[in-house]
């Protein structure tokens, strides 16, 4: 196996987007299919390498940026949280079908496959919406179906906070909205990032990892409320090419998914809209399935389930 870092300019005109590509050993004839992922919020691709690695060594080319805002597709570290003047979400999109673009140029013939987790998971909807031809199968991983009025009132909030603070802004009563119950069901919460995985030296990590050590910007709240505001639009849904297969995959003890609640509405709404949508629902995990303890086992699930579409 290799891995290469790369960059690509960002649709903003003014980022270099990092990427980072993991190549299988095999000859390019012999190549799978050609996965692409998308990291979720105050995250990195590089805490994707044992999911990326594992698809790599059956087969597949991985592929994953850094969106804006995030790893080393800032140019500075004040940019940490901040996506983009203008419309964000729409520019984090288009950055990564630019990526789509660019790996598709290599791999033409390959099937194409879009992973997307927590906040890589809404950007995935919205990009299914807009570039769905391009794809052959969609995963969702740590997804959710906040309510409406719930997205609405946020999005009112962070637009309110940047009329008096500006859009670089770092407001500590915007994080505690969005993030302040997630831990209400674990007992005996070591840190106020326990609901992110299980695994204690994941939480641990994921602590001591400089390029996750901040909070998002009025900017990149904006971003990611107009992102979930577009996805949850059924006229978007509807956009999404019918015959895609899409695979939903949740931990029973993620808040962001409702603890199973919210995505199982999710799956209904997707079902009346796709043909081909599965929900698995992993029991005594939390957000990050692909850093849990049984992460090989939902790993193999989901190979098991690319190679039944694929085929």
């Amino acid at each position: 196996m290799r891995v290469e870092d790369k960059k690509y300019k960002s649709v903003n005109g003014k980022n270099h987007i990092h990427v980072k590509i993991w190549y299988p050993d095999c000859d390019k004839k012999d190549i799978k299919g050609v996965i692409q992922i998308a990291h979720g919020m105050i995250d990195h691709i590089g805490r994707y390498s044992d999911m990326a690695e594992y698809f790599a060594k059956k087969g597949f080319v991985v592929a994953g940026n850094d969106h804006l805002g995030h790893g080393d597709s800032v140019i500075v570290k004040e940019d940490y949280g901040y996506f983009t003047e203008g419309n964000a979400s729409l520019c984090v999109v288009d950055d990564m079908y630019r990526l789509t673009r660019i790996m598709k140029k290599e791999y033409a013939d390959c099937p194409y496959i879009l992973i997307g987790h927590s906040m890589g998971s809404f950007l995935s909807r919205r990009y299914m919406s807009m570039y769905g031809h391009e794809l052959d199968c969609a995963i969702l991983l740590g997804t959710g179906n906040q309510p409406y009025p719930v997205v609405k009132a946020g999005l009112l909030l962070a637009k309110a906070v940047k009329l008096f603070k500006g859009e670089r802004y770092r407001s500590k009563f915007l994080n505690k909205v969005m993030f302040g119950l997630y831990n209400s069901r674990i007992a005996d919460a070591l840190t106020d990032k326990d609901w992110v995985c299980a695994d204690n030296n994941v939480v641990k990590e994921y602590i001591k990892d400089e390029k996750c050590d901040f909070i998002f910007t009025v900017n990149g709240y904006i971003g990611l409320l107009s992102t979930i505001d577009y996805v949850k639009k059924e006229a978007n849904i509807r956009k999404i090419p019918r015959k895609l297969p899409v695979l939903i995959a949740v931990g029973e003890e993620d808040p962001v998914g409702g603890y199973g609640k919210d995505v199982k509405k999710l799956f209904g709404i997707y079902s009346k809209y796709l043909d081909d949508v599965e929900l698995r629902i992993y029991e005594g995990c939390r957000h990050e399935l692909h850093n849990e303890s049984v992460k090989y086992d939902v790993f193999e699930e989901m190979y098991e389930w690319l190679q039944a579409e694929l085929s």
